[in-house]
């Protein structure tokens, strides 16, 4: 940047402070008066506004003007913050990291906002699942995120039991985002925004219902993954045992953990963490099971999934081509995928066989805690292949082909 240019910025940025000062100026000292007839007869097209929205309460237009010169003074202070510290933002490396964090903030809001018009269904109340979980059948005991929206609903009793669920339910989305990002950067790097991306192309499609525990399982599958690939077995240990109040099958981790561990640890360590994994897992179910009963924990889906296997049900092709595409890429770059990943694909064909057994295979969503690798062996591929190539294009794609 010139010499000129820097002072041009400096000035916009002053200019644009100075401007803030003197509409709060005009607002305290003279606006803020004004009744709401004056405010009817300034703002264009106020009566058509009252009309379609109903009418302000008496007093409350100056109030509103107030709060919107604030949104304002806001917007000019980050233009202000902007042009003062132009310098820092044209950094390559500060550039890249506001580019990647809006990236997995845009991943985030989409997947929130999309979340949020999922309907309600009978079988699965919010407000039922927030005041007596018990009386739900399979889904009563999955209860991980629903706590924290009872809490938040305890301490701001104003809000309804559906909003207070959708608050906690966003907060849950950008923790989701944020460990996914993580575990992409093992594999791409600085480039992890591309996972969050994927994150967001892959779970829009999947929303059935709105519930507590999808969510979740993301966020706990992927932590769990990543303690793992860290050989961080303790932390590993935790999160599962957290995870059991999230959904039963996270009982499928420990023959993955199995798989992964086998040969990269001693039998001993390995036995010792499946072992304490599977006594940990049914002794927590016992206490599930004995404390806060539910009418059933499973129930059986096999002709369920036979009649939408055989007559294709439209909801079973519809869950059918959301995720083929997905595992179809994943197959074609398997072979050059990371060991781990190649190992802890074992979870995806226990995944099969219980969905058989208990689960709607007509629903994407049950397939979400493969989601972190699935995404690990794509991310695999777009490192070697567009971001950092270690064979010519013709070789790579030798290679995928054997």
């Amino acid at each position: 940047m010139t010499g000129n240019q820097f002072r041009l910025v400096r000035w916009l940025g002053f200019l644009s402070g100075a401007a803030a000062i003197v509409i709060w100026l005009i607002f305290v000292f003279w606006a803020r008066r004004f009744t709401d007839a004056h405010w009817a007869s300034l703002v264009p097209g106020f009566a058509d506004v009252e009309t379609q929205f109903g009418p302000t309460p008496s007093g409350h237009v100056s109030w509103i003007m107030g709060l919107f010169l604030g949104f304002l003074t806001l917007i000019l202070g980050v233009i202000w913050l902007y042009f003062h510290f132009v310098g820092v933002f044209q950094q390559p490396e500060v550039q890249l990291r506001l580019f990647s964090n809006a990236l997995a903030l845009a991943a985030a809001c989409g997947i929130f906002v999309c979340w949020t018009q999922t309907p309600e269904q009978p079988w699965y109340r919010i407000e039922t699942m927030m005041t007596d979980p018990g009386s739900v059948i399979v889904f009563g005991q999955r209860l991980l995120l629903i706590w924290p929206a009872v809490l938040l609903k305890h301490f701001v009793p104003q809000l309804s039991y559906l909003v207070a669920f959708k608050v906690t339910q966003g907060l849950a989305i950008l923790v989701a985002v944020y460990l996914v990002g993580k575990w992409a950067e093992i594999f791409v790097g600085e480039f992890r925004f591309i996972g969050q991306i994927m994150l967001a192309a892959y779970l829009v499609p999947t929303f059935a219902y709105l519930n507590a525990h999808d969510i979740g399982i993301v966020i706990i599958y992927t932590l769990c993954f990543l303690l793992l690939y860290q050989r961080k077995y303790s932390l590993f240990c935790l999160v599962f045992c957290i995870g059991i109040f999230n959904h039963q099958n996270i009982l499928l981790l420990i023959p993955t953990a199995l798989a992964v561990m086998w040969g990269r640890e001693s039998r001993s360590r390995v036995i010792g963490v499946t072992a304490f994994l599977t006594v940990i897992y049914f002794a927590i179910q016992f206490l599930l099971n004995r404390f806060m009963p539910i009418p059933a924990t499973h129930i059986f889906k096999i002709w369920w999934n036979i009649r939408m296997i055989v007559e294709m049900r439209r909801t079973m092709v519809l869950g059918f081509i959301t995720l083929a595409p997905w595992y179809a890429a994943a197959i074609a770059v398997f072979r050059p995928a990371d060991p781990f990943l190649k190992r802890a694909s074992v979870l995806f064909p226990m995944q099969l066989g219980v969905f058989f057994l208990y689960g709607a295979l007509n629903e994407a969503r049950i397939f979400n805690g493969f989601l972190p690798i699935l995404f690990g062996i794509l991310l695999c591929f777009v490192r070697d292949r567009f971001l950092n190539p270690r064979v010519p294009v013709a070789d790579v794609s030798l290679r995928i082909a054997v």
